[in-house]
């Protein structure tokens, strides 16, 4: 279960105050909803992830060929959906015909009846439940997920991110019209032994969460008072496909302290997974001791 502190972040607080690390919650990031109850990037796994008591959902959109973003990963819809064909050439309609296959998907994966749901919908079912994360698949999308999230006035409970290169000094998301108005996390690889200085480098964007690949987890570790001076929050993914070493969530499985406790120890304050429920009952046991 959530600690209250957690639960009550997710659904009654300023998305900055959640992600400022005088907040000393751990914040969890479920990985395209909560798929191991619902299938991935459905409104029911959004549902099931705010239920667990996860303060963030990661969802992915991209455009349909007539316009219409839709709430889905893959280039194709041929994992996740009944259907087949790539998505941004399939019309809105094609794509609603389709269902959601269970869990992670794939072939052998029944179908649902959930429906592939628009990045609207998506955002609607989040409001007052669980602050959202999106990834545009496509960069030259992002205009249309901008005005998106403001004609739904969602300023308030997304994060929008994208790649940055600290140590280029440029940063053209400074010129976008929407920079300032909605919450934006950079994302980078860490230099070996100079996550500091990238740090330093990035203090333009004013970021209230950066995520990061790292190879040596003393990299991180070196960053935390540069991190403390910009009240940034650093968030890691421990999915098995981030190449992050081998702190992921399989290994996290059978040894929550090495993965989970050692990424906390060294300064993380949030964590993308794919196990969700274990790694919320692993926090309320470690809160408990």
């Amino acid at each position: 279960m959530p600690s209250q502190n957690a639960a009550l972040s997710a659904r009654t607080c300023d998305i900055f105050e959640l992600l400022s690390r005088s907040n000393p919650d751990i914040l969890t990031i479920a990985h395209r909803g909560l798929w191991s109850a619902a299938p991935e990037n459905s409104l029911a796994a959004i549902r099931a992830a705010a239920e667990i008591g996860v303060e963030f959902v990661e969802i992915d959109t991209q455009s349909t060929a007539d316009g219409h973003l839709v709430v889905i990963h893959d280039k194709t819809l041929d994992r996740t959906t009944t259907a087949q064909g790539i998505v941004g050439a399939s019309s809105f309609a094609a794509i609603r015909d389709a269902r959601l296959r269970v869990g992670s998907g794939g072939t052998a994966a029944a179908a649902s009846d959930e429906r592939v749901p628009t990045l609207e919908e998506a955002l609607e079912e989040a409001r007052g439940r669980i602050f959202v994360n999106i990834d545009t698949k496509f960069p030259d999308q992002l205009p249309m997920v901008i005005a998106a999230v403001r004609r739904l006035g969602a300023e308030d409970h997304v994060i929008i991110k994208s790649d940055v290169q600290p140590q280029s000094g440029s940063f053209p998301v400074l010129n976008e019209d929407w920079f300032g108005s909605i919450p934006h996390m950079p994302m980078f690889r860490v230099r070996p032994q100079k996550f500091a200085d990238d740090l330093r480098m990035i203090e333009p964007l004013r970021a209230p969460m950066i995520e990061v690949k790292f190879a040596d987890i003393a990299d991180l570790a070196a960053g935390r008072e540069e991190l403390d001076r910009q009240n940034i929050r650093l968030w890691i993914n421990t999915l098995d496909v981030s190449h992050n070493l081998e702190f992921n969530d399989s290994r996290a499985l059978k040894d929550p302290d090495g993965v989970w406790g050692a990424l906390i120890a060294a300064g993380v304050g949030a964590i993308q997974t794919d196990t969700n429920v274990e790694f919320k009952q692993w926090l309320a046991s470690r809160g408990a001791k």
